[in-house]
């Protein structure tokens, strides 16, 4: 059922954006290519923030009549990171001033304005610093205030807020259908905990979108290297740990002359960060926890199959001649440093977190982009890890009041959000403005239709995944002892958190 709601999902994006491309092509003939431009060359028929002309009838919306709220205003919470390297991981999906031309600006204001005038209500957004969310929403739930009708956390802090009781069951919303295409299945079946859901993700959003997993590859330094193309890999199903390492051996040279390689300077095989060996970990079709047939948490990590895939994450990290982890780098941890070398040339891969391929906007150099590699031949799929560092979903905190009222309205954001928004990112940020040729686009077909949750890993329980996390920055390689010395502790957690979880009401 999961992939198949996410395959509808993805066949809705890909007619939404086919749509386009031929009103597109039949206006505006004497255009240049819609991909060599902006805003400027779309259709002029096509109001701001819309982008498609297809029919109404062909579209699906929540059957909601209008209701006059009075004038109320709904307010999200989201936060900020005041970091220079992560200031771009900001919301842009939930709030617009006004229309200025940006595509997904004015997509995220035409659709709040088409809801505000159905229910005469007005969208606001508080903005606080990291880890506000979570403090914010705490002191209005101890308080009893009524402040946020929805927040929009990164996965981890969800999972915190959760186990506080501080958030209301998605499940148990009126008016939310959590079956609904406008909604991520993966996260749904993936998150829930004794059949409760206390955060989700969907099209009202794409913060989600960008926290997807990926990886990147330089044409140019491929080409010099004459090596296979990565997409007839990926094609193949050949698309491995062991291709990602045999391809980016051999890569690194020592471009200053110094004699030691050092990531200011020199060219490297394959640029990795501490949150790659979890990811990978998802990708090689394993996980930390998976959940069982009463819907609780079960610890799957320790398996043969586990561990083969965290010896290939160790030689990664091991390896510092050809392989840089970038949060050993000073500095670093908002990815300018992988922005950098990527720019400079001086790597033929990278791990990367999909809001990176704007962040690439500035690079010369044509680059591909792939999924994440799976663990061998023999697995059926690509798997998609979504980063929950960055992450977002959105939640409920558990002293809404006029809950028909809050279902009401993030139902009919995300469904209209299905149609503005979605397309507005696919088409501009992923499809044209930045990726830079057919295949890529493909491989983003394979990226996005496939994507998975570790619920141990957000969950944290008995703080293992956060343990391990680190353990290529440090070049520890301990993972079946840490594992055997922590698994107890982690059922202790993941009890609690059952049972908690089954004395919640709502």
């Amino acid at each position: 059922m999961k992939m198949l709601f996410e395959k509808i999902k993805h066949s809705l994006f890909i007619l939404v954006i086919s749509s386009i491309v031929f009103i597109t092509m039949v206006s505006c003939s004497n255009s240049e290519d819609i991909n060599k431009n902006d805003s400027t060359s779309q259709n002029q028929n096509i109001p701001d923030g819309e982008t498609t002309e297809e029919p109404a009838e062909a579209r699906l919306y929540p059957d909601f009549d209008p209701v006059d709220f009075g004038g109320y205003e709904f307010t999200f919470l989201t936060r900020t990171i005041d970091s220079p390297g992560w200031v771009e991981w900001d919301h842009r999906d939930i709030f617009a001033e006004e229309q200025n031309g940006d595509r997904i600006n004015d997509a995220v204001f035409n659709r709040n304005t088409k809801i505000e005038e159905k229910y005469n209500i007005k969208i606001n957004e508080i903005v606080v610093e990291n880890p506000g969310t979570i403090t914010m929403t705490q002191k209005s739930v101890k308080a009893g205030d009524d402040i946020y009708d929805a927040v929009c956390t990164h996965l981890l802090e969800a999972a915190n807020l959760a186990q506080g009781g501080n958030l209301l069951n998605l499940f148990g919303i009126p008016n939310i259908d959590l079956s609904k295409s406008w909604w991520n299945q993966g996260c749904v079946e993936d998150l829930s905990i004794a059949r409760k859901l206390f955060v989700a993700q969907g099209d009202l959003l794409i913060m989600d979108n960008d926290a997807m997993e990926a990886m990147i590859f330089n044409k140019s330094l491929l080409k010099d290297l004459a090596l296979d193309s990565p997409y007839d890999i990926v094609k193949s199903g050949e698309w491995t740990f062991d291709k990602l390492y045999e391809m980016s051996m051999g890569v690194s040279k020592d471009l200053n002359g110094d004699g030691k390689m050092d990531y200011q300077d020199d060219m490297f095989g394959f640029l990795l960060q501490a949150d790659t060996d979890l990811g990978f970990l998802v990708s090689g079709g394993e996980k930390i926890c998976a959940k069982d047939e009463n819907d609780y948490p079960m610890i799957t990590f320790g398996s043969e199959r586990c561990y083969r895939v965290m010896d290939m994450v160790s030689k990664f990290n091991l390896d510092t001649d050809n392989f840089v982890n970038l949060h050993r780098v000073p500095d670093s941890l908002g990815s300018t440093v992988q922005i950098q070398i990527m720019e400079e040339n001086r790597a033929l891969f990278s791990w990367i977190r999909m809001r990176t391929v704007e962040r690439l906007r500035g690079m010369e150099t044509d680059f591909g982009i792939i999924p994440c590699p799976k663990l061998d031949k023999a697995q059926e799929k690509y798997i998609t890890h979504n980063n929950p560092h960055t992450g977002t979903g959105i939640s409920i905190p558990s002293v809404a009041s006029d809950l028909e009222r809050t279902g009401m309205i993030l139902e009919d954001l995300s469904a209209e959000s299905k149609y503005t928004l979605q397309p507005a990112y696919y088409e501009i940020n992923l499809r044209g403005k930045y990726v830079r040729d057919d295949e890529s686009q493909e491989m983003l077909d394979i990226i996005l239709s496939n994507t998975a949750y570790d619920i141990g890993y957000i969950y944290d329980f008995g703080s293992f995944s956060m343990t391990i996390l680190l353990f290529g920055r440090d070049k520890k390689t301990e993972y079946a002892s840490t594992f055997e010395k922590m698994k107890e502790k982690m059922q202790i957690d993941i009890d609690k958190t059952i049972a908690a979880y089954e004395n919640i009401e709502w």
